[in-house]
């Protein structure tokens, strides 16, 4: 049953975005070119040049970046599908997280003051005392929140509606989760073919330049795969091991610097990604065309100077 091998999560952050509508100004601009006063509006930035405020958005982003890694796509109101073999490492995580993150507010707002007199030359005639929100105000605009919830079922629906009413609604709720399982299962197909497809692009110039997350986000992901991969796809378990096994056994400063390993692993790439190709068109799902084996053997060979048959 997925709702014993998965929740739903949700991510919620909040930061003031530090961005004002100048009605007036608005006004005026569309007064002086002839303008109905809804065709524009003049948005001031009140503190530019906040280090502070920009790490606080870095570090929301670096939030996300980390939650949507070890979760699926669920609905279109944030909430993602959470495996269960992540909820501790998550909340070990969000605590971290949290703890940061209010230690971080606490120093913007530290010298949130010298921010305000900073600006206040810029802006000049723009500047007004109005747009800036008290300390202990603007402290409440900033925020991060978890929130877990069960899967729902349809076994647990239970209004008073007819027995037909109850067994119809119950039919679709546990039909909006297949649904959502399938589109998370995708999710994890594209993931991974777009690490070995980029790998694929990569090796396939002989002279691109490449770093090591070439082969460590490879690494990664197949990693956690597994654990992600809630719906049992025996297909995504099976290439996650073939992947595993073929790319991940060389650095890319190895790849690099060995040309005949730069060709053997691009080979192996692109028939990986051919063979993933093959089978998300049986389940209708196309994929970009990508060069193939022979096609990257031969420009390798040509470039090594070596023989082409």
């Amino acid at each position: 049953m997925i709702t014993e091998k998965a929740m739903l999560a949700a991510v919620h952050i909040s930061i003031w975005t530090a961005v004002k509508h100048d009605r007036k100004v608005s006004r005026d601009v569309a007064d002086q070119h002839g303008a109905h006063h809804g065709a524009g509006r003049y948005n001031k930035q009140l503190l530019r040049g906040a280090d502070k405020l920009d790490e606080l958005r870095s570090l929301a982003g670096q939030i996300r970046q980390y939650f949507y890694k070890i979760t699926l796509p669920w609905s279109d109101e944030g909430f993602r599908l959470l495996p269960s073999n992540f909820y501790f490492e998550l909340m070990a995580r969000m605590r971290e997280f949290e703890a940061g993150f209010e230690q971080s507010v606490e120093s913007f707002l530290r010298v949130y003051p010298q921010y305000i007199e900073q600006v206040r030359p810029e802006l000049n005639g723009l500047f007004r005392d109005e747009d800036y929100p008290s300390v202990e105000k603007l402290r409440s605009k900033f925020g991060v929140k978890l929130e877990v919830l069960p899967i729902p079922s349809g076994a647990d629906f239970r209004v008073e509606l007819s027995v037909e009413e109850q067994a119809r609604v119950s039919r679709e709720i546990d039909a909006n989760v297949r649904e959502s399982l399938t589109r998370g299962t995708g999710d994890l197909w594209k993931r991974l073919r777009e690490v070995v497809a980029h790998m694929v692009d990569r090796l396939n110039e002989p002279e691109s330049r490449f770093h090591g997350s070439l082969v460590t986000n490879i690494a990664d992901l197949v990693d956690i795969l597994p654990k992600l991969n809630v719906s049992g796809d025996a297909d995504l378990n099976r290439f996650t091991e073939q992947i595993k096994e073929r790319l991940c056994n060389y650095s890319a400063q190895e790849l690099k610097k060995n040309e005949l390993l730069r060709v053997v692993t691009a080979t192996d790439a692109s028939r990986i990604v051919a063979e993933m190709d093959d089978l998300l068109l049986t389940r209708g799902e196309e994929s970009p065309a990508l060069p193939t084996a022979d096609d990257i053997f031969h420009r390798m060979s040509a470039y090594m100077g070596a023989p082409v048959a």
